[in-house]
């Protein structure tokens, strides 16, 4: 009872605030992964696939520093949104940039950063526009 009277108390500010952090939290979990995914895939020991290691872990990091910052301060960081969409479009060009491998499980790499990428710039995009629209005012009721 007590919850559904809550979730009826929202107002329409509270409700449209509520559904611009979702965009933010799949940008967070998806850093999340990118920092898991580089100490869960194996990664030979050669130039490309180490330097796909550091790849993922640093802007796994740099991508749930960003959300992070966003969730908690969403009318002073709107700009940061733009590196999270910086760093979707590396992830999809990183695997040809570094000449990840394509042969057996390490073709597994290439498909999460491109995966990862396309959903990370979708979402941010999304995240940047939602901001930007609540500041300008045009996201009304």
């Amino acid at each position: 009872m007590k919850m559904s009277m809550a979730l009826t108390a929202l107002t329409p500010q509270d409700r449209k605030l509520r559904e611009s952090r979702l965009p933010l939290t799949a940008e967070f979990l998806a850093g999340a992964w990118l920092v898991f995914a580089a100490f869960a895939y194996s990664y030979s020991f050669t130039l490309s696939a180490t330097a796909g290691f550091w790849n993922s872990l640093a802007c796994g990091i740099a991508v749930a520093a960003v959300a992070l910052v966003r969730f908690g301060l969403p009318e002073r960081a709107r700009w940061l949104g733009l590196v999270n969409v910086a760093i979707g479009f590396w992830l999809i060009a990183a695997p040809f940039a570094f000449g990840y491998p394509v042969d057996g499980h390490r073709d597994a790499i290439r498909t999460n950063s491109l995966i990862v990428g396309v959903l990370l710039a979708i979402f941010a995009v999304i995240s940047v526009t939602v901001a930007y629209r609540r500041h300008s005012g045009e996201f009304r009721e």
